[in-house]
């Protein structure tokens, strides 16, 4: 009888014990493209002195001026690009203008990456010290970034301070820009790395705090930071001027 009640528990089945859910894959997330923000190419000219953002998501800039200046409308082929005043060298107030853009959340980056491109042409003669091309905010008023040219030849320069400091970073361009030829300008901060290059070279990057942040309350000014006596503006031309962040 003891044979056959082994012989009767060899026979029962044991369940299997389930096998372990395999891991899902780990696969990196990819970072989220760029967005374009704001672009401005001037070939829709200007009416009743507003250019037109032509991203959709941007507002449209306005033609402001002092001392009789303005932004003309200039067609060179297929195309068209803004000019701004030339400098004077008499002891009345210069003719001086900008264009500007309202405050906009997505023209303030905070910590994320972020883009900022024009094309100009400036000739030697227009320079006169530092020419701010465009920008977005003031030095030492809250947090600014900006592209601004540098010197009588015009090395081309991308500079930010971010809230809560005074401490101001750039990059700049390995050889000027003043030659009276186009140049492609684009600034880009990328995580710690602010950097700077013309019609694709890239010049000398900055090394930021991973924690500057940019975001204040002023307008998005191009051609100037404002028309003050000693503001830094700029006397060339200048076309596709466009801004990403991320």
């Amino acid at each position: 009888m003891r044979m056959l009640k082994l012989s009767a528990l060899a026979l029962l089945t044991v369940p299997a014990m389930a096998a372990p859910a395999a891991a899902a894959p780990a696969f990196p997330r990819e970072a989220a493209p760029p967005v374009l923000v704001a672009r401005y190419n001037f070939d829709g000219g200007a009416t009743a002195g507003k250019i037109s953002d032509l991203s959709g998501k941007g507002s449209s800039l306005t033609v402001r001026g002092a001392d009789n200046g303005t932004v003309a409308i200039n067609t060179e082929g297929a195309g068209r690009y803004a000019a701004f005043p030339v400098p004077c060298a008499g002891t009345t107030p210069c003719a001086r203008a900008i264009l500007e853009a309202p405050n906009s959340p997505d023209l303030n980056p905070g910590v994320r990456n972020f883009r900022w491109a024009a094309s100009v042409r400036v000739t030697a003669a227009q320079m006169k010290g530092k020419a701010n091309i465009m920008q977005k905010g003031l030095a030492g008023a809250d947090s600014v970034w900006k592209l601004q040219l540098t010197g009588k030849t015009g090395r081309a320069q991308c500079a930010m301070t971010g809230k809560g400091t005074t401490q101001t970073y750039a990059a700049t361009s390995s050889k000027p820009i003043a030659d009276g030829n186009w140049h492609k300008i684009v600034c880009e901060r990328t995580a710690t790395t602010l950097g700077v290059s013309v019609d694709g070279v890239a010049g000398k990057p900055a090394t930021v705090p991973a924690t500057l942040s940019v975001d204040n309350t002023m307008p998005l000014r191009i051609g100037g930071p404002n028309f003050g006596a000693s503001s830094d503006m700029y006397h060339g031309q200048l076309d596709d001027v466009y801004i990403q962040v991320g």
